[in-house]
This record gives structure tokens, sequence and C-alpha cells, in this order.
């Protein structure tokens, strides 16, 4: 409710790939690089443009984290 007071109509989330799938430091570096990038773009981007965005997305589970 707070959020919405202040103009925020949704939620930005940022997926975070986890380095440990990785075991090469330059494809670790990158993601880190690719996260961050991300999250500079979640911070500076006008309210009206992320809430278009991310209004109706939708975050399923990876499938190696969900029950057979």
């Amino acid at each position: 409710m707070v959020a919405r007071g202040l103009g925020h109509l949704s939620l930005p989330i940022a997926i975070i790939p986890h380095p440990v799938g990785d075991s090469d430091p330059a494809l670790i570096m990158r993601k880190g690089i690719d996260v961050a990038a991300e999250c500079i773009r979640m911070l500076t981007t006008p309210n009206d443009e992320l809430d278009a965005e991310f209004r109706t997305a939708k975050y399923p589970l990876p499938p190696a984290s969900v029950p057979k």
C-alpha cells in the first residue's frame, strides 16, 4: 500500500541466475554485470514505464524447484 501511495503501481522483480551453475569465472562475472545493469535500469526508469512493463508480469518457479 505504501508503494502505491508513492506512485509505484507494480512490483518490478529482477530475476537473478544462480552463479553456481557455471564454473567459468568469466560467465559468473558476466551474470553479475547483467544483474547490476538490470538493477540500475529498474532504479532509474520512470514509474509509469516500469508499471507498463511489470503490471502483468508472471514469475513462475523454475522447473528444478517444483517437486514432481
